[in-house]
């Protein structure tokens, strides 16, 4: 296989960005709960914050449920990336109308029945505060990595047999370990010198030790409670306190298996 086919299978976008979902399911259910639209204004703080919780808990998890869907189906392929969320909620729409209701006859049974345009409203609002929040924190890991250079003066310090398909580099005293999508070896020189020679290529120093490609990173979490880099060879490099705002900014990749050749 090619470096620039090994480079393509790890830059497939990840399915879901579930920090951001999380945040943004609790942000949404915060801001409408302290301003207390449609008449839940009158129910006491704790109910309104579980009226909106389970508004908006079940929908959103229908709409998750059926963008993943929809990223199956080949009749989105060569599409616009927006029409799969729309689709979603369109689909997903009346049952969340009918969710409302049963909530408003839940929280709100002396208040009977709302107008269907009431529905709408209350469902058109939620979408609308929910998809700004939600595309506010995702849109900027949105944009693909930068295109990986041809050559440059690292690379080509390359033994033929690793290729260019970086996936991460480590310092190891006076060498760096470096680990691509081939295999694994050392380069006589400093981190921070194969650094500043890898200044086109798309990645990220993550720690004094560390650096790695941005074609390589599929996320982050945290392991006694420090925080960690998943790269796509499975492997886990650590993350230093001043690095983190930038790896968090990085867009994961979902890995696909490597094929044989």
């Amino acid at each position: 296989m090619s470096d620039t086919n090994r480079h393509a299978m790890l830059r497939e976008r990840p399915t879901l960005h579930l920090p951001e979902q999380a945040a943004g399911y609790v942000l949404t259910v915060a801001v409408l709960t302290v301003l207390g639209p449609f008449s839940t204004s009158l129910l006491p703080p704790a109910t309104r914050a579980a009226y909106w919780a389970l508004s908006i808990g079940p929908g959103w998890v229908l709409i998750l449920g059926l963008i993943l869907i929809t990223r199956r189906l080949k009749v989105f392929e060569d599409r616009p990336p927006v029409l799969r969320p729309l689709t979603a909620f369109a689909l997903a729409f009346v049952p969340i109308v009918f969710i409302a209701m049963q909530v408003d006859a839940l929280f709100q049974p002396e208040a009977g029945n709302a107008p269907i345009w009431a529905m709408l409203l209350n469902v058109g609002t939620i979408f609308a505060v929910v998809t700004g929040i939600m595309m506010a924190r995702i849109r900027p890991r949105l944009a693909p990595p930068a295109p990986v250079p041809a050559r440059n003066a690292f690379l080509d310090r390359l033994p033929p047999h690793l290729g260019t398909a970086l996936i991460s580099l480590t310092a190891q005293d006076h060498y760096v370990e470096v680990t691509t999508a081939k295999g694994r070896d050392l380069i006589h020189m400093r981190l921070s010198d194969a650094i500043e020679e890898l200044a086109d290529y798309p990645g990220l120093q993550i720690h004094r030790s560390h650096w790695i490609s941005g074609h390589a990173f599929t996320g982050t979490s945290r392991e006694n409670g420090n925080l960690v880099a998943h790269l796509a060879d499975g492997r886990t490099l650590p993350v230093s306190r001043s690095n983190a705002p930038k790896v968090r900014r990085m867009q994961p990749v979902r890995p696909v298996p490597t094929a044989q050749g």
